[in-house]
């Protein structure tokens, strides 16, 4: 009984982990363009925005740990990997940056113009409070956090569909409705985190007594499914509510369409509602992400986990209430260039390929690829930025894939092809 419990209350927590402010303005945005096609663009977002991130959790259940998942391909690269992966997506970026999505849209709307340094400085040390302790970090978002989340978007999702905001009209983009979705989903960068939430997911599990491998990869798995049908409900809920304010001649941004949605579906208090959602989608996402810097960085020097987390603290609460462009400038490119590593990374994982040769080969060819779009992204040589730009999928930020698959079906036949000569020999 208790295993199904901590199963549920892991797999709530997991959805708001994943579940950040940001996620919350990518669906309605892709139901509006979408209109009546808005289900076969939710099934590519759901492919890329939920099967991916909760098929990172899996990988990462598979490998054990942080030392073993990209390993293979060598151990320095592994240190290197998770080193800049972290940064970028903690301390560098993503951690300060749900801060400051907290203050504009869920403090200025409801509070006004409040100095954003104090509101930074409330913000983190609410953070630190709930980090502090790795062990119950899980059961705080699980049973605390996530009921407010769902309780709120429930609310104006039911609401919203029975008030009906319009019919879904016809689709006002040329790009096919599933395509649209599955590169949105793709653009949120959910698998990245995925990868580095494992760790924490992991250290949680220890602390509710669960130390076999084998029953902590299997509540992973459970508790991930969990998160997956919740975001389901969640993002295609969302969908169709933009799908609906289709055929009303919107011309709104992402983050204006979620705040009409919300008064439309509960008036002012729909407004005030969605910024309490907001601060807190963001709390637990930077929950998880200061906690797994804490982790990696307590395991691969001599500092502990509360000295970690308050310099992660601190450090956010600066950049967070002060948003210094250039880190993003540095953090962005190295996010584009680990981002299809750590895809490819989560695809030999969950498939338990053993071959190094593979990861190595895949892994390589994954790597130059992105470091060729970064680099076509500042045309510094047009000539470059033309040969990228013709590529398979390049527009869509996915040049890297099919020579990856090639390299890689490639490797794994040369590899068997040389074990079947020496075997006739």
């Amino acid at each position: 009984m208790k295993k199904n419990n901590d199963i549920l209350i892991f797999g709530l927590a997991i959805f708001a982990m994943f579940f950040g402010a940001g996620n919350l303005i990518f669906p309605p945005e892709i139901g509006v363009v979408t209109g009546k096609e808005w289900l076969m663009s939710s099934a590519g977002f759901f492919l890329t925005g939920i099967c991916l991130p909760v098929g990172g959790l899996i990988a990462f259940s598979r490998a054990g740990s942080t030392d073993n998942f990209a390993n293979k391909v060598s151990e320095n690269f592994n240190t290197i990997y998770f080193s800049l992966l972290i940064l970028a997506i903690g301390p560098m970026l993503a951690i300060p940056r749900t801060a400051a999505t907290a203050y504009e849209m869920g403090i200025v709307p409801n509070f006004g113009e409040i100095n954003p340094l104090i509101a930074s400085i409330v913000y983190f040390v609410i953070v630190y409070i709930l980090v502090i302790k790795p062990s119950q970090l899980l059961n705080n978002i699980g049973k605390y956090m996530t009921p407010i989340i769902l309780i709120i978007l429930s609310l104006v999702i039911v609401k919203g569909i029975f008030l009906g905001f319009g019919v879904p009209g016809e689709k006002t983009i040329i790009q096919n409705s599933f395509s649209y979705g599955f590169f949105g989903g793709y653009q949120t960068m959910d698998a990245i985190a995925s990868v580095i939430f494992g760790s924490v997911i992991v250290e949680s599990l220890k602390g509710n007594g669960y130390t076999d491998d084998k029953v902590q990869s299997s509540m992973i798995v459970k508790s991930g499914i969990i998160a997956a049908l919740g975001l389901a409900l969640v993002y295609g809920g969302l969908l169709y509510l933009g799908a609906m304010a289709n055929g009303n001649n919107l011309n709104l941004g992402k983050a204006e369409l979620v705040m009409y949605l919300a008064k439309n579906s509960l008036g002012s208090f729909g407004v005030m509602a969605f910024g309490i959602c907001a601060i807190v989608a963001c709390l637990t996402t930077s929950i998880a992400l200061v906690a797994t810097v804490s982790n990696f960085f307590a395991a691969k020097s001599k500092f502990s986990y509360k000295t970690i987390t308050i310099v992660t603290c601190v450090i956010s609460t600066i950049l967070g209430a002060t948003g210094l462009g250039f880190i993003v400038d540095i953090a962005v490119p190295i996010l584009i260039i680990l981002y299809p590593v750590t895809i490819i990374l989560i695809i030999l994982n969950i498939l338990k390929i053993k071959n190094t040769r593979v990861f190595k080969v895949s892994v390589t060819i994954g790597l130059i690829f992105s470091v060729f779009e970064v680099l076509a992204s500042f045309n510094i040589l047009p000539v470059l930025t033309a040969v990228f730009n013709s590529l398979p999928m390049a527009s869509e930020g996915f040049a890297w894939l099919a020579p990856t698959l090639i390299g890689s079906i490639a490797t794994a036949l040369i590899k068997n092809e040389t074990m079947t000569t020496v075997e006739a020999d």
